[in-house]
């Protein structure tokens, strides 16, 4: 017989045979456990470095065990699947349980179907379960499969023994010792393995290693970036710009030198402190000192990471790099599963990755391998969570700070919490005792976690310094579009107005756009995100050079972009939002001292839809307005008043939401985990804009991550369905507009189509 094929002859590449993938697959997977572990710390009572280790080795050896099936290697061979075609996963599960190698048959089953629920093994003579894992929820429930793996398993083993030597399996010591974050990082090194050297055989994943981290040179590269940016003139600054330069310095200052120690710090710094640079000049002397791998800012929209990658990579590349491997952006959904989309998986491997809150978190809770194939990255990295108040839900932070808190005491990660508006969440005896598993009614056993602060020294004089720079005011009456158009109009330009859906902002930037006495821009994502960019820039442009213009934007304008306008409107949403919008006006505190930034609320909401899932964020930022806690008269405490909002918007729903996945992931339900851990709850799609672009994917021509990113918007799968948008390939990871579609790159984006449908009908549902 032939040797046998681990992959079949396709796209232009050969055959690749059983033994060369398998050994690649286990040098490659044991190699990135390696470095991992490099940086963990276990507990007294749990699994060692090297029972990790060699769980990995052991799965990587037999992952594919079973496609030595003769069915199976039929198909590699004609490249068409076979009648006798097997589930090739279970043969490798089945010989692993049969010699107490548990967890690493977990892994195999898990390498292409994800992660399963794991059960504990119910002994016969017991009616409590023990301490081993249940090895029937690994094995594929497939009658063929089943049938196969029993017949020519001992079969398989020889064929096996002939590549690789003797078959033997340690049992493993440690039964059910790995934690749910210790599961999916030791898959994530099997599966990188195995999708990276399958991408790599075919010519869709060049082999290169990345480049050296060099932070120190970098902090040196940085601390010449900021002493060079421009300042204000003393003589003729105003008090507020005087003492706004005084606060950048100071927290650069602060960031630059403070103690590396701390695994957990926080930022509240206010807008215009320069938080970005200041953060990052406090990351990159944590990961000089500490000898950590990566650095990682993860930020709630992609806009925003356009933003800070323009200034990290003109402040920390060095003479010769190419900035985009040293800064690496990882937007939306860059994920893909098949084998001819999976290139366009964005890793975690450069030095510097800039990602979103929904990249991040949703893989930190992923039972799935495209997901999951990043995250042997995170041990040994730095995190800073900028705008950390909007990067979750409520009912979503129990479960994801159990994570980050064991990453820094096991993983040695480094996290640090930024926002203008940081409420303390972590000393909420409702949220510590959920994060321990138990019912908010009970008092917690363990003390809150100690967070400490970057810039606690200039919290008073910032709160000052934020009440003169801008006030919020209320409108308790809803106003219909044509009211709030005549407000607008009413007050000081440039203005920026700021709703809930993407329908909403559309549809309100139509109508002012088309009674023409206002200038009127969009921004939303119902733009690509190389659309988006262009838009910025003429923001940036007009905000320099004209007033009498009105802004029609989403929430992704609320955090960390440089804008400063002289009014802002915002649809009622979370006590955050509105904080968060307030810097956008008169950021920089050079517009005077009667910049306002109006709480307003809809009354046509078929026209302009809200996003029902506000409804208590609106009712607490309704009830601060009423009883003083927020408004116009005095400065206040931005950090209490989002703390005390967030613990109106914590009902019972949602601590009973949040205490169902900590239980959840104590269970090892990890496919629930999985699906309830949702940033954004209702599944989106990548859909594709740009012809050319669209054309090239066809003929499977190789499409760089970032392209098809930066020319690709997210869109409800129900829409797609609803609308007849088509996959541009088979495997339905990706769509595109068709032909037909009216996209508007200057205006609208896709919803210029929806707008012209809703003169005819606005059918039920909303964009966000």
């Amino acid at each position: 017989m032939s040797e046998p094929l681990a992959h079949s002859a396709r796209q232009g590449a050969p055959a690749q045979t059983y033994r060369d993938h398998v050994s690649n697959v286990v040098s490659g997977a044991v190699a990135r456990c390696e470095r991992m572990l490099q940086h963990y710390a276990p507990t007294p009572t749990g699994i060692d470095a090297q029972a990790m280790l060699e769980i990995t080795r052991t799965a990587a050896r037999f992952h594919d065990l079973g496609k030595l099936d003769r069915g199976f290697q039929k198909t590699l061979e004609t490249n068409h699947k076979s009648e006798e075609h097997i589930r090739h996963e279970d043969a490798g599960v089945a010989w692993l349980l049969a010699n107490g190698a548990d967890e690493a048959a977990g892994l195999v089953s898990a390498h292409h179907q994800g992660l399963v629920r794991y059960l504990l093994e119910v002994a016969e003579d017991r009616p409590v379960a023990t301490g081993r894992l249940e090895g029937a929820t690994f094995r594929i429930n497939d009658e063929r499969t089943a049938m196969a793996t029993a017949a020519s398993l001992k079969s398989y083993l020889m064929d096996h023994e002939d590549n690789f030597g003797p078959r033997t399996v340690e049992r493993e010591q440690h039964q059910n010792k790995l934690t749910g974050l210790s599961r999916r990082l030791l898959l994530s090194c099997l599966v990188d393995a195995d999708h990276s050297d399958t991408a790599t055989h075919y010519g869709n994943e060049p082999a290169v290693l990345p480049p050296p981290p060099r932070w120190g040179e970098r902090l040196a590269k940085l601390d010449g970036y900021v002493a060079k940016l421009p300042r204000v003139n003393p003589k003729k600054a105003t008090t507020q710009e005087s003492e706004r330069q005084r606060i950048r310095d100071e927290l650069y200052r602060l960031c630059r030198t403070a103690d590396p120690t701390p695994r957990l710090r926080s930022c509240d710094a206010v807008v215009g402190s320069g938080k970005t640079t200041a953060l990052m000049a406090h990351l990159l002397n944590v990961a000089n000192i500490r000898n950590l791998r990566h650095i990682i800012v993860v930020l709630p929209y992609t806009n925003i990471i356009r933003q800070s990658v323009e200034v990290y990579r003109k402040a920390l590349c060095l003479e010769g790099e190419n900035p985009e491997e040293i800064v690496a952006e990882h937007h939306h959904q860059a994920d893909f599963k098949s084998l001819d989309t999976r290139y366009l998986t964005t890793l975690w491997q450069a030095p510097i990755i800039i990602t979103t809150a929904v990249q991040f978190f949703e893989t930190l809770a992923s039972n799935n391998t495209s997901r999951l194939r990043k995250l042997h990255e995170l041990p040994g990295a730095v995190v800073c969570l900028d705008e950390a108040h909007a990067a979750l839900p409520a009912s979503l932070w129990p479960v994801c700070w159990n994570w980050l808190t064991q990453w820094t005491r096991r993983w040695d990660g480094h996290l640090v919490l930024a926002s203008g508006s940081l409420p303390a969440f972590w000393t909420l005896e409702d949220f510590c005792s959920i994060c321990e598993g138990q019912s908010s009614a009970k008092a917690p056993q363990r003390r809150a976690a100690t967070i400490e602060p970057l810039s606690s020294s200039l919290t008073a004089q910032a709160e000052e310094a934020e009440h003169n720079r801008v006030k919020f005011i209320t409108e308790p009456r809803a106003m219909s579009a044509d009211e709030l158009i005549k407000r607008i109009a009413k007050s000081a330009g440039p203005r920026l107005v700021v709703v809930n859906t993407v329908q909403s902002a559309a549809m309100l930037a139509a109508q002012i756009r088309q009674q023409g006495e206002m200038q009127v821009l969009h921004l939303s994502t119902a733009l690509a995100p190389s659309h988006r960019a262009i838009i910025i820039e003429r923001i940036k442009a007009l905000l320099k050079h004209q007033s009498d213009w009105v802004l029609i934007a989403t929430s992704l304008v609320e955090a960390g972009m440089d804008f400063s306008f002289a009014s802002g409107f915002r649809q009622r949403a979370s006590t955050a939002s509105l904080i968060q919008l307030g810097g956008r006006v008169n950021r920089s505190a050079n517009r005077g001292g009667d910049c306002t930034v109006l709480d307003f609320d809809f009354t046509d909401a078929k026209t302009l839809p809200d996003n029902p899932n506000l409804k208590p964020s609106k009712e607490a930022l309704e009830h601060l307005f009423a009883t003083g806690r927020i408004g116009p008269d005095k400065p206040c405490d931005l950090g209490d008043i989002c703390l005390a909002a967030m613990k109106a918007e914590f009902r019972p729903d949602a601590q009973q939401t949040a205490l169902d996945l900590v239980g959840a992931e104590s269970e090892r339900n990890y496919p629930k985990v999985s699906q309830d851990c949702r940033v954004i709850q209702t599944e989106t799609r990548t859909v594709v804009v740009d012809p050319d672009i669209i054309a090239r994917l066809k003929r499977y021509e190789r499409v760089s991550s970032l392209e098809v990113v930066r020319h690709s918007v997210q869109m409800f799968n129900a829409k797609i369905e609803k609308l007849g948008i088509s996959p541009v390939t088979s495997d339905a990871d990706l769509f595109y507009l068709p032909e037909s579609w009216s996209y508007d790159s200057d205006f609208l984006g896709y919803m210029d189509e929806i707008v012209k449908l809703s003169k005819a009908a606005i059918p039920d549902g909303f964009f966000i």
